[in-house]
C-alpha cells in the first residue's frame, strides 16, 4: 500500500498545472499524492527565496540559470557540484505534457517515437522572438540563409505568417511541432551554454524538432552529446564553427540517403538512457523525501 504525501506548488509560471504534471506523475509512482496548500511535507517553487509554511522546499526553474538561495534542494538543468542540486532538463516536462495532451502513448516512449516522420516539402525554419543574449543565434540564421532561404514565422527575422498558441506553453509547443514537421531543418539556439562555470542547459527547443523528424540545428549545452544521439543532429559544438557546420548541412540536405540516416535515428543517447526513464526522477524525489 503506498503511503500518502502532500505536496503543493508555489510561483509557478501562469499555465502551470498544480494537479497535473511530471512531478506529481512521478510521485504518484510511490506515493498516494495530495496536491494541497494545506501542510504539505514538500512544496515546489520557482522562486528560490520562497519558504512555505514547514514545508520541505525544491527549487525548479526552467530558465538559465540557479540559485537555491532559502531553499533546501534545487533541480535544475545544469550539472552543479553541489548534493543539494539535481539536474532535470526542462524537456522532460514537456515530453510529460506530450503523454498528456495524447501525443504518444506513454512518458517513456516520448523518446522514441517521431510524431510527425513525413516527407519534407520544406527547407529550414527559425523561430525566435529575439537574437538572444548570445549573439550565435543570428549569426548561425545569417549564415544558413546565405545558403538557402529560412522561414521565419517568428517576429525575429519574420518573413510569414505566425505559428498559432502562445510561445512557452504546451499548446504553442505542439504547435509548434506541427509547423516544422514541414521542414527538413529547424534552429535550435538555447539562451545560454554555462552558467557559473556549470554546462547542461537544455530545453524544450531541441526535442520540438526531434518529435517532428526535423534535424535540429543546435548551439547551447556542450555536453549534449551526453543527452541525445550526435548522429540525429547537427551539433555546433561537434563542428565548432559556423563554417564548418553549414558545410556538413548543405552535404546533408543535397543527399537524400545521408538525411535519411540522420532523421532515422534514435535521437537519444542510449548510454544515457535512464535520463528518459520516469524512475530517474522517481529517485531524485525520493532522496530528497527521506
Amino acid at each position: 500500500m503506498k503511503p500518502d504525501l502532500k505536496i503543493w506548488f508555489t510561483a509557478f509560471w501562469g499555465t502551470f498545472d498544480k494537479f497535473d504534471n511530471l512531478f506529481v506523475y512521478a510521485l504518484s509512482q510511490k506515493y498516494n499524492v495530495q496536491v494541497t496548500p494545506d501542510n504539505p511535507e514538500i512544496t515546489f517553487t520557482d522562486n528560490p527565496y520562497n519558504r512555505y509554511q514547514n514545508s520541505k522546499m525544491v527549487y525548479f526553474s526552467g530558465e538559465p540559470f540557479f540559485d537555491i538561495a532559502q531553499c533546501d534542494y534545487a533541480l535544475t538543468q545544469f550539472n552543479v557540484p553541489d548534493e543539494r542540486y539535481y539536474r532535470l532538463p526542462l524537456y522532460l516536462l514537456y515530453a510529460y505534457d506530450y503523454y498528456k495532451h495524447g501525443l504518444v502513448d506513454s512518458f517513456s516512449s516520448f523518446f522514441s517515437k517521431k510524431i510527425f516522420l513525413k516527407e519534407k516539402t520544406k527547407f529550414c525554419t527559425y523561430i525566435s522572438r529575439g537574437p538572444g543574449k548570445e549573439s550565435i543565434r543570428d549569426r548561425l540564421y545569417q549564415k544558413v540563409s546565405s545558403y538557402k532561404k529560412v522561414d521565419c514565422p517568428g517576429s525575429h527575422h519574420n518573413n510569414m505568417g505566425s505559428i498559432p498558441g502562445e510561445s512557452g506553453t504546451i499548446v504553442g509547443s505542439i504547435e509548434k511541432v506541427k509547423f516544422i514537421s514541414d521542414y527538413k531543418f529547424t534552429f535550435s539556439v538555447e539562451n545560454s551554454s554555462v552558467y557559473n562555470g556549470c554546462t547542461g542547459y537544455t530545453t524544450e527547443k531541441i526535442i520540438e524538432p526531434f518529435v517532428a523528424g526535423s534535424i535540429p540545428i543546435y548551439w547551447g549545452n556542450e555536453n549534449i552529446d551526453s543527452d541525445f544521439n550526435s548522429g540525429s543532429f547537427l551539433n555546433w559544438h561537434q563542428y565548432g564553427s559556423d563554417d564548418k557546420l553549414l558545410e556538413r548541412l548543405i552535404e546533408i540536405d543535397n543527399d537524400d540517403s545521408l538525411y535519411s540516416d540522420y532523421v532515422n535515428q534514435p535521437f537519444i543517447n542510449i548510454e544515457n538512457q535512464n535520463l528518459f526513464d520516469i524512475e530517474y526522477l522517481v529517485s531524485i524525489l525520493e532522496e530528497i523525501i527521506k
